[in-house]
């Protein structure tokens, strides 16, 4: 069985999609899928009032935030919820949901995918 720890130095951030993100996000690809569809980590930082579009995993993915005050929001949801640091989110597959920065505090989360694709449909 091979292991592998990937040091927080040795991962670059870069500024992530313009055409799935909404202001200043920056993406860090510190677990990519190792198969098609295969589990990937990520870490995404985010200015503030920076949001993520519409989109839809089919596959289960957590969020876990590390710091600042975020938001998010569901199908189905009237108002977006906040979240902060230390909170997990369990996204489910097929729902559509947007997460960003509230307009006066960075937000800053990771990404575990555990399998599938991720759908984009609009801006929020």
């Amino acid at each position: 069985m091979d292991f592998a720890i990937i040091p927080e130095a040795s991962v670059p951030s870069s500024p992530a999609a313009a055409d799935k993100f909404t202001g200043g996000v920056w993406q860090a690809d510190v677990l990519p899928a190792t198969q098609p569809g295969g589990m990937r980590g990520n870490r995404f930082t985010y200015a503030p009032g920076a949001r993520s579009h519409w989109h839809i995993h089919t596959g289960e993915q957590a969020l876990v935030v590390l710091s600042g005050r975020g938001l998010i929001q569901w199908e189905g949801l009237d108002e977006p919820k906040e979240i902060s640091h230390g909170d997990w989110i369990h996204v489910q597959p097929g729902v559509p949901h947007w997460h960003g920065a509230t307009d006066d505090s960075t937000f800053v989360h990771l990404a575990i995918t555990a399998t599938g694709e991720t759908d984009w449909i609009n801006p929020v």
